[in-house]
């Protein structure tokens, strides 16, 4: 089963999962890219009101690469532009990985999504990595979102996603991808992930947990993308919960974290975990229950930590925010449940918590984060991502005002032909520097807004042009969870000094 097979029998509903501009991100994805440049210190022009901040660009991209951080986030994209793997952490820009091999040597094309949100490619991509299989990656974007390229639609005429090209043929259809791969490069060099067929029990055990896999799965959907009465989900809800506890008391039969025992994951934790992942986003969501940190599900809370240690899974890794935007395209509307809506209201930050100053992560919240990742290097990384892409950023900002593109597609926050409003150039470059400040220097108390837009119709324009950048912000295609909740809530207050 791949994305495009779920959207095509299911309803679609916001922004989806595959497009070039998914909440509008995945456009959004393309403009954190790339290096920085210098441009000069915005300033009045003609009768123009500039808001103004007291850091040029020059002196902000000096300050931020005397940093060790950014300096270690540079090295490491040096070192992944060239197939380096050992000690690098792959990413959504990543588009070679060589595991010590010739780049002459690579058989294997990976074809995923650009947002990094589809199930299905996040999954092949993981197999990948975990067996350590030379690789180039090329990222498409799906089709509810953006028009998919010519290059791939003349490999892959139905453009479905994931496809991999192995030896020059072209395959589709995520398990059976798994699979193949599995054959074509098995143990001793590559880390085995499939039982053998001597090892009948073990055998028997992966097959019938795959057959659970998909029993939870239509659980889930009957929960989540169904009308439903009662607190919480009502009989579809306990029905659910059962399977869970089936999932549950499987990963309990094992010594290790792991469906079938052992030190690393095989293709079964893989067919779960991309599922499992948006469920646990979801379900708070739209049901207003927690499947993580409450302890309902022991061996599965340890499951997701085992997961969260290994590089390739933290490279997929979304947050709450962006599977909810993402799931309903896949999988039709998700149907709120009244007692739903103070978990909602803080996935979607309504309850303040995408306000400055940021509470602390724990393992104990909806969503559970080791608060040895909350530092202030996530500010870092939100603040030098922002510079490296500026110009870009700037103008997709600038949508928030501007015209809508002609084409449509069937995400509704995806616009890839929309114009941007230039005329409001001036004062967005300000407030972009004025962001990257804030995050760099971790104060607000010194960033001022000197010259402010005394009229209301330009106020309201850029307050728009905030918000389209805001909600844009994809995890983990634009950057880590940690460094998203920094961008969010930085610029609400930018937003609020307006």
């Amino acid at each position: 089963m791949i994305c495009i097979y779920v959207q095509s029998i299911i309803l679609l509903l916001f922004l989806n999962l595959v497009a070039t501009n998914s909440l509008n991100m995945n456009n959004l994805g393309n403009l954190f890219r790339g290096s920085s440049s210098q441009s000069k210190t915005s300033s009045n022009n003609g009768n123009k009101e500039v808001i103004f901040s007291k850091y040029d660009w020059i002196t902000l991209e000096n300050h931020l690469l005397s940093l060790p951080y950014v300096q270690e986030m540079e090295r490491q994209k040096i070192l992944r532009e060239k197939g380096i793997c050992e000690g690098v952490q792959p990413d959504g820009k990543t588009t070679l990985r060589l595991f010590d091999a010739q780049e002459s040597d690579v058989r294997v094309t990976f074809y995923g999504d650009k947002a990094m949100w589809c199930p299905y490619s996040s999954k092949v991509w993981m197999l990948l990595e975990e067996k350590k299989i030379p690789h180039r990656i090329d990222r498409v974007n799906m089709r509810s979102y953006g028009d998919k390229p010519d290059s791939f639609l003349a490999k892959v005429p139905r453009g479905l996603l994931p496809a991999v090209e192995i030896d020059g043929k072209i395959q589709t259809e995520s398990l059976d991808i798994m699979f193949n791969l599995e054959k074509l490069f098995p143990s001793p060099k590559y880390l085995q992930m499939w039982p053998s067929e001597d090892d009948e029990e073990l055998l028997q055990k992966a097959i019938y947990c795959m057959r659970l896999e998909r029993q939870l799965f239509s659980e889930w959907c009957g929960l989540v993308f169904r009308p439903s009465i009662g607190p919480g989900g009502g009989r579809a809800r306990q029905t659910f919960e059962m399977t869970m506890d089936l999932v549950d008391k499987e990963l309990g039969k094992t010594d290790g974290p792991w469906f079938l025992g052992g030190e690393s994951p095989s293709i079964v934790d893989l067919q779960y975990i991309t599922h499992v992942e948006r469920m646990a986003a979801s379900v708070p969501y739209w049901k207003g229950f927690k499947i993580r940190g409450d302890g309902r599900f022991p061996n599965i809370d340890k499951w997701f930590l085992a997961f969260e240690e290994r590089p390739a899974y933290m490279a997929t890794k979304s947050d709450y925010y962006t599977h909810v935007q993402d799931i309903p395209p896949q999988y039709g509307p998700g149907f709120s449940s009244p007692e739903a809506k103070k978990m909602a209201d803080e996935i979607d930050g309504k309850d303040g918590s995408w306000e400055l100053p940021l509470k602390k992560l724990s393992m104990n919240d909806i969503e559970p984060m080791d608060s040895s990742l909350d530092t202030h290097d996530a500010a870092i990384e939100a603040a030098w991502n922002l510079l490296c892409n500026k110009e870009a950023v700037k103008k997709f900002a600038l949508r928030g005002d501007g015209q809508p593109g002609r084409k449509q597609f069937s995400a509704p926050l995806a616009d890839p032909y929309a114009t941007s409003n230039m005329n409001l150039d001036d004062q967005m470059d300000a407030i972009l520097r004025i962001v990257i400040s804030a995050m760099m220097t971790n104060n607000t108390n010194d960033m001022k807004f000197d010259v402010i837009p005394e009229d209301g119709v330009t106020k309201a324009a850029l307050e728009r042009c905030i918000d389209y950048l805001r909600d844009r912000i994809g995890v983990p295609r634009d950057m880590t969870y940690q460094a998203a909740r920094q961008l969010r809530a930085h610029l609400n207050w930018a937003k609020k000094q307006l």
